[in-house]
């Protein structure tokens, strides 16, 4: 059996399976491992790889050698893909296929031929430990943002009470220097008037000693009082 009517032959029975087709242009992944495999599947989460082998020669330890080569080959891109097949025809027999190999590796057995195809040794998916690793770490990461969030958010509403309590004490602050200024402009006020006050009451208090003849037995508070040197004179004038 020709190798492309082997990959016609896998076709139609993973679309019967509805299983999904995948074209090499929608991967992203290395030229060499497109190359390497022949078709590409999606099931599920799964990322499937199928190589198809038709050997040139019919001779078992070439058809084993190359087999072993193909399973080697397909371990090395098992970081990219989740299960790799080797689809072989049914001519080559069972006693033809180094099954341990394939068993050790992970790798399946898809034999094909005119009337079916059997899954003579299912594949193991490579990834598995390492993706339930991942998917534990995504749970980790989700956990803590999330956590992150509402500590962010609680953050958040204590930033916003600080905030409005700097704005209360900003309009406190401003009316202090609202009063502050009010006031000196009240001390000032007060000082002005206080100095002219001090001007106008200065001459009344600076007296003139009047000596008043005649009595120089009187008290102080009365022979220095200018009055009583006016009465004495209009006195002496009548």
């Amino acid at each position: 059996m020709a190798k492309e009517v082997i990959i016609s032959r896998l076709k139609e029975y993973f679309l019967s399976r509805g299983v999904e087709l995948l074209l090499p242009e929608e991967l992203k992944l290395d030229n060499a491992i497109i190359e390497f495999f022949d078709l590409f599947l999606r099931d599920g989460n799964n990322l499937i790889a199928i190589k198809a082998y038709s050997p040139g020669e019919k001779l078992a330890p070439r058809i084993k050698k190359e087999l072993e080569v193909l399973v080697v080959t397909s371990l090395k891109v098992k970081d990219f893909i989740d299960k790799a097949y080797i689809a072989i025809p049914e001519e080559i027999g069972l006693l033809k296929i180094p099954q341990e190999i394939f068993e050790n590796a992970g790798v399946g057995i898809l034999v094909v031929s005119d009337k079916e195809i059997e899954e003579r040794l299912p594949a193991r998916a490579f990834r598995r430990y390492s993706r339930s690793i991942d998917n534990a770490l995504r749970e980790e990461i989700l956990r803590f943002s999330e956590e992150l969030n509402r500590f962010s958010h609680r953050i958040e509403r204590e930033l916003d009470k600080v905030r409005n309590e700097l704005s209360v004490l900003s309009r406190r602050i401003d009316s202090l220097y609202e009063d502050l200024n009010v006031l000196k402009e009240d001390v000032r006020r007060l000082k002005h008037v206080k100095e002219r006050k001090i001007e106008e009451i200065k001459p009344l208090r600076v007296r003139e000693k009047v000596s008043v003849r005649g009595i120089e037995d009187l008290p102080d508070f009365i022979s220095d009082n200018p009055w009583v040197s006016i009465l004495i004179k209009r006195g002496k004038e009548e």
